[in-house]
């Protein structure tokens, strides 16, 4: 039986209920952010990945013919080290100069005041400093050296290797050289400013 005092009136139906699709949007947003985000980030670790492995490779092919091209011990004839001639060999003002194993230019880079041990060492450094700056092919023949600061009263200088990265760039590292207390030589690698 109808209720005589309602007849005439609109007769309103429930309200549905949104909830579920404004859920299911926000789960589908959410799933997109996250499919970008790892695409993203998944794409960047493949092209760092790759950009190492290039790096490791151009290192390797170096080092491997590096035994082929280094004279062997008994082609070598290192002469006795000569000493500056107003100060007595074994003072501490006496100089000597840098050891010279002659090793090629295509391998390490050539000049500035290191030996050829210091300068391998430096270029090893500098090939892990630059890589991480996006200098994917070094060449050793192609980077040149240039000496910022000449060894001070403790023996300490700076280099500035401007690192030949192939495709025409070019990255400058600055190399400071001090000597260790307990002998040898201490590198530090920094990105030029």
């Amino acid at each position: 039986m109808e209720n005589p005092n309602m007849q005439g009136m609109p007769v309103s139906q429930p309200k549905k209920s949104n909830t579920g699709l404004i859920i299911a949007i926000v789960v589908a947003v959410l799933l997109c952010c996250c499919c970008i985000l790892v695409g993203g980030g998944a794409a960047i670790y493949y092209k760092a990945q790759s950009s190492v492995s290039d790096i490791y490779s151009s290192l390797n092919e170096q080092l491997t013919a590096l035994p082929n091209e280094i004279p062997s011990l008994q082609d070598l004839t290192l002469e006795p080290p000569s000493f500056d001639a107003t100060s007595e060999p074994g003072s501490p003002n006496a100089t000597q100069p840098p050891l010279n194993l002659n090793i090629p230019s295509d391998t390490v880079p050539q000049g500035g005041l290191g030996d050829d041990i210091l300068r391998t060492q430096a270029w090893t450094y500098s090939l892990l400093t630059v890589a991480m700056s996006g200098c994917s092919v070094p060449t050793a023949k192609d980077t040149t050296i240039e000496v910022l600061e000449k060894p001070d009263a403790n023996g300490v200088w700076k280099e500035r290797w401007t690192v030949a990265c192939g495709d025409s760039k070019t990255i400058p590292v600055d190399i400071t050289f001090t000597p260790s207390s307990g002998g040898g030589t201490d590198i530090s690698v920094t990105l030029a400013k």
